[in-house]
């Protein structure tokens, strides 16, 4: 591509870009600044036309960055953030999934290899035991409840 033809296209973009950062300033109500320079770079051309608004505007931009209100600026940090608690949840979920594989894993091998030795009465007889410890333990919260559920009641009637 010639120089004279490339420098036309320069000026067409240049243009654009101007204008659509004149729209950009004037729908969303932000301050928008555009510096280009030229492909030779000798010559640097800014919109806003003023240069102390210019200044203005890149004060403001340094300062936003140096107080680290990067994400809140720039849009892509805060995606990228939630993007890495996603992460964490899933690896958090992963590594609970895998507690409790261990902890059933944990459960059979606690096992007694004793027992495999035992007749088949005693471990009847040991079977009958765990069921009545249950039965038990089942009335006992059951009786919770029924405790929790009354002292409600009672609270809803003071008050």
């Amino acid at each position: 591509m010639s120089t004279s033809r490339s420098k036309v296209m320069f000026c067409k973009r240049k243009t654009t870009l101007k204008k659509k950062a004149e729209e950009l300033s004037k729908l969303c109500g932000v301050p928008v600044c555009l510096i280009c320079f030229e492909p030779d770079g000798t010559k640097i051309d800014t919109w806003p036309e003023d240069k102390k608004e210019v200044g203005d505007i890149l004060v403001k931009y340094i300062y936003i960055l140096n107080k680290d209100n990067i994400d809140l600026q720039l849009g892509f940090m805060d995606a990228n953030n939630k993007n890495q608690d996603l992460v964490a949840k899933e690896e958090s979920c992963k590594h609970e999934e895998e507690k409790k594989k261990k902890k059933k894993k944990r459960v059979f091998e606690t096992w007694n290899t004793r027992l495999d030795y035992l007749p088949e009465e005693c471990l009847h007889d040991i079977l009958k035991f765990l069921e009545r410890k249950a039965e038990n333990l089942e009335e006992r919260i059951m009786q919770m409840a029924m405790i929790r559920v009354l002292a409600a009641k009672s609270n809803q009637c003071i008050t």
